[in-house]
């Protein structure tokens, strides 16, 4: 599927295929790109850079964010949402070395 120029996501989903070229043949992540980028606005996402990053997560680990522990985390009250999230990065990435 084309997707128009004014696609504020087209890069990042260009930049997600240059590092996972098996994704380019995958028929949903425009949409699974679409709806994980509108649920990070949702729950406060302003950073550019933490949005992508919290799209290319998306791109490798479809629907990570609908999980329940995760999302309760990322929609806690007290710090911004893009700290509260690099804090699940670094728990799953500590939890990876261990196992």
């Amino acid at each position: 599927m084309d997707e128009p120029d004014d696609n504020p996501l087209a890069p990042i989903r260009q930049h997600i295929i240059e590092g996972h070229p098996e994704l380019a043949g995958d028929a949903t992540l425009v949409e699974r790109l679409e709806r994980a980028y509108a649920y990070a606005v949702v729950v406060g996402f302003t950073d550019f850079e933490a949005i992508a990053r919290f799209l290319r997560y998306e791109a490798t680990a479809p629907n990570f964010y609908r999980q329940p522990a995760i999302d309760a985390w990322l929609r806690a009250p007290g710090q911004p949402v893009e700290e509260r999230f690099a804090e699940v990065l670094a728990r799953v990435k500590s939890r990876l070395r261990r196992d």
